[in-house]
């Protein structure tokens, strides 16, 4: 009897070895593979050409291009904000081949209030301040169209969700927030306005500002 239990134990703590090596194995070997390749994932994914992004930093103001839209705006760096929020009126959803699109006007001072329509990526409620609205209203949210644009800040871009709101009586027509902060790499400096200058991405030089005059309002 002593024999066999013996035996039994000998299997059990050989078995025990065995598995204690195999998962020594995969510590040592396969598990610094994933690490390298969860490392160089993220660095391809930080930018463009595959090199991890550098923080930069931008100012409590800062110019932006639209390549959708074909300008360029003053925004102001929000970090108390989660997204992007871009000033339009006459924002009117719709469907066309049973895709939802919106159709929208700038509402951005010395810019003309050109019609876009793009498609409508989804809804957002975004809580409304005291000043947003009248008094006597009871609305406490407001339901907002979100369309996706690239924005480009000095020489870096992002695709973003923007969302789309009359913004007149703000002191910018856009408003870039944490999500654009993330996305990308940027700190903010509250003592800094316009650090990163003009934007330089590719089609920037070509956007309208405000006031000026497009090629075709010449024509006319």
């Amino acid at each position: 009897m002593f024999v066999v239990e013996s035996k039994f134990w000998f299997l059990a703590f050989r078995r025990e070895r065995f598995c204690r090596s195999v998962l020594l194995l995969f510590i040592g070997l396969v598990a610094p593979a994933l690490a390298v390749s969860a490392s160089d994932q993220a660095a391809e994914t930080s930018s463009e050409d595959g090199r991890a992004r550098s923080h930069v930093i931008y100012g409590l103001t800062e110019e932006v291009y639209v390549p959708a839209l074909g300008i360029h705006l003053p925004a102001k760096i929000d970090t108390g904000a989660e997204s992007a929020s871009l000033s339009a009126t006459h924002i009117e959803r719709f469907k066309r081949e049973n895709e939802k699109w919106v159709r929208f006007k700038l509402a951005v001072e010395g810019l003309p209030d050109t019609e876009f329509e793009l498609p409508l990526s989804h809804n957002v409620r975004i809580r409304r301040r005291a000043s947003d609205f009248d008094k006597g209203e009871d609305k406490d949210y407001a339901r907002r169209a979100v369309v996706e644009l690239v924005l480009c800040i000095g020489d870096r871009k992002a695709l973003l969700n923007v969302n789309l709101a009359d913004r007149r009586r703000f002191s910018q027509p856009m408003l870039v927030g944490q999500d654009g902060l993330r996305a990308l790499a940027a700190l903010v400096d509250v003592n800094a306005a316009g650090a990163m200058g003009a934007p330089v991405c590719a089609g920037a030089e070509t956007a309208i500002a405000p006031g000026q005059t497009s090629e075709s309002e010449k024509e006319k």
